[in-house]
């Protein structure tokens, strides 16, 4: 997980853009949004949710 690739788009982010829902994941059978903000705590704590979270956003092409 590259951490730079996401802090660059996630540094250019307005600040009310940050809040707003950039995914949805679903675990155990429910579904979970997730904010820029959310992505960003998960990501920088290198958590497995963040782990998800880098890859759907790569694979969405959004980082």
């Amino acid at each position: 997980m590259d951490k730079a690739r996401f802090l660059k788009v996630y540094a250019n982010l307005p600040i009310k853009i940050r809040e707003q829902v950039v995914l949805v994941i679903e675990e155990n059978n429910v579904k979970n949004t997730i904010s820029w903000n959310v992505a960003y705590i998960e990501i920088e704590n290198e958590t497995v949710l963040g782990k998800k979270i880098f890859d759907k956003l790569v694979k969405l092409e959004l980082i």
